[in-house]
């Protein structure tokens, strides 16, 4: 339960760092009430990501099935290497930049969230498939959960943080400045760390699962 209460609140520290990212899109909605509007939307989102961490879980389901220790350590120790990686771009350590492909792929997939500002939902769940290296880090440890169900409950607990930044979000980017949206962010990409560390800890035998 702890762990599921860390990937909350690395999704609520780290939803300021998305707001940076996919903040333009809340203003987009076209809704007769804005409360609805933004809880559709929001529902879109983690609807997006609960399917990824399905899809993450069942994929880790077989590589657990693998009976080499080997392996399995091994497959921690790369999740966790990973996650650090992920963790250090969102810190700003690492440059997210530099993607080849990557910003064509965000502006066509922007230019469709665009045409479903009349529907908040269909919104939302476009939103959920945007490049982004937060939702990169905790599909890892989705993978790693080894179970379809953990995974869309990692991935349930990493949306619900994201949702008080994201329903406010056009309010919040007027108001909080861009230095504490970095500080904010950069303590996610923290626990995003510490997660990683603890994936490779586990793959080197150094602590147990419990």
């Amino acid at each position: 339960m702890l762990k599921y209460l860390l990937i909350t609140l690395a999704g609520f520290l780290g939803s300021y760092h998305c707001i940076g990212m996919c903040g333009f899109i809340p203003p987009l909605i076209q809704h007769r009430s804005w409360l609805i509007g933004n809880i559709l939307y929001n529902a879109g989102r983690i609807f997006s990501y609960m399917f990824l961490g399905f899809v993450a879980g069942y994929a880790g389901m077989f590589f657990h099935k693998i009976g080499f220790q080997l392996f399995q350590k091994s497959l921690s120790v790369f999740l966790g290497v990973a996650m650090i990686i992920f963790g250090l771009q969102i810190t700003g350590n690492i440059k997210e930049k530099g993607v080849p492909g990557l910003d064509l792929i965000f502006i066509t997939i922007s230019e469709i969230l665009a045409k479903f500002r009349r529907n908040p939902f269909f919104l939302g769940m476009f939103n959920g498939f945007l490049p982004c290296p937060l939702v990169y880090a905790f599909l890892m440890q989705a993978i790693f959960e080894g179970s379809p169900f953990r995974g869309m409950l990692v991935m349930f607990s990493f949306g619900l943080g994201t949702v008080p930044a994201m329903l406010f979000a056009s309010k919040l980017f007027q108001v909080l400045s861009p230095k504490l949206r970095k500080r904010l962010a950069s303590f996610s990409g923290v626990i995003v760390i510490l997660l990683g560390v603890w994936l490779i800890l586990r793959g080197l035998g150094v602590i147990h699962h419990h």
